[in-house]
């Protein structure tokens, strides 16, 4: 698709383009370019939106221009010995902070902590009628009505062109480890991620490659509590447990989304754990699909090296009745398997965009695939 791309130097330009425009979309650096695919839509660049407006490292909260690059966020925080805990995705291919809240992208770190919605404070943005909002505050403890930043999260670009956000931060802990955990089955496994999950351990991160039937557990905090913590769980699983070596280039590669096939597309799955292992079986046998799951299950990402396992991904997800959305790679559509579009998020949207200038958040739902 070849859209034109628009660069507006700041707001009153921006909002001068939308009134000119039938559709339009905003975008970033494109790091998630099949969330911003459509025949119709005029694209609006932000990339002159960029820089760290306020940063208050004693309340633990910053304002940045929807633009900016999470790695110059990264960079300001660290210096201050903080960080994002949701494990921001796509970092070193560009990603910017308004297209992760955009596209509500999450990390492992969401187990613990919360995904990118629960750090979320406050946004400035432009709705579809060429209005500015101030939503939300730039507090962690306010009362500022109706907490509507939460619906720009993961709307795609599709209820207002985020102009800034505001964040909470949390210290950075002080000492991490990883242990990879074997297990005997799927069925193991399920039940090793329930126990850590619903355990005293506070883990920082649970994952598991159910190709390998391996879990991955992340510890963070302080040395002498991880080093107990350590203990218990090697004492509770005994030699399946093992400390995962390169750990950090584990990590990257899941929030990279590149710890399969280059260049393969990504796609991400909403699901509950027993989900995240059915999925997997019923995608055996695509040997051009890898997957991973995340966030102690509930989470699934599956490289797909093919248009073809696209489209079996596409029809397993039918079958589950669940969505599945490209984040990465190109499609027909960035959304498979079967959306629904909750009559609160029609109404939300709705209100913030009378003109429909973003088209529709989601495509028509579609029955599951009948089993034959």
């Amino acid at each position: 698709m070849n859209n034109r791309l628009l660069k507006p130097a700041h707001a009153d330009d921006l909002i001068t383009m939308m009134a000119a425009e039938k559709f339009v979309l905003p975008v970033g650096n494109r790091t998630k370019a099949p969330l911003s695919a459509s025949a119709d839509a005029a694209l609006i660049s932000l990339g002159a939106f960029r820089g760290i407006i306020e940063y208050e490292p004693s309340e633990f909260t910053f304002t940045a221009r929807a633009g900016t690059p999470i790695a110059d966020i990264q960079t300001a925080l660290a210096e201050k010995g903080q960080y994002l805990p949701f494990d921001p995705m796509l970092v070193e291919a560009g990603a910017t902070i308004g297209g992760t809240a955009a596209a509500g992208l999450s990390g492992p770190g969401r187990f613990r902590y919360g995904g990118i919605r629960d750090f979320l404070l406050g946004a400035r943005f432009v709705s579809g009628d060429g209005q500015t909002i101030c939503a939300g505050g730039k507090v962690v403890k306010n009362a500022a009505g109706f907490d509507l930043p939460k619906f720009l999260v993961g709307s795609m670009g599709r209820m207002g062109v985020l102009l800034e956000l505001t964040f909470k931060v949390f210290p950075k802990p002080s000492a991490l480890r990883t242990l990879r955990v074997q297990c005997d089955s799927h069925t193991q496994a399920l039940a090793r991620m329930a126990k850590a999950a619903c355990s005293r351990w506070e883990l920082d991160a649970i994952d598991y490659r159910p190709g390998e039937r391996s879990m991955v557990l992340r510890l963070a905090g302080p040395a002498r509590a991880i080093e107990s913590i350590d203990h218990e769980i090697g004492t509770t699983w005994g030699e399946d447990v093992a400390e995962l070596p390169l750990a950090d280039t584990f990590w990257q590669s899941v929030n990279e989304l590149n710890w399969s096939a280059p260049g393969a597309a990504a796609v991400k799955v909403p699901t509950t754990p027993p989900q995240c292992i059915a999925l997997h079986q019923g995608l055996a046998g695509e040997e051009a699909i890898a997957m991973h799951g995340s966030v102690a299950g509930n989470v699934a990402w599956l490289l797909v090296a093919s248009t073809d396992g696209l489209a079996a991904v596409d029809r397993q997800l039918q079958v589950m009745n669940i969505p599945g959305l490209v984040v990465r790679g190109t499609y027909d559509t960035p959304y498979l398997g079967v959306w629904q579009s909750p009559k609160i998020q029609q109404a939300v949207q709705a209100a913030m965009d009378p003109p429909a200038k973003f088209l529709s958040l989601y495509r028509h739902p579609r029955p599951p695939a009948q089993v034959n």
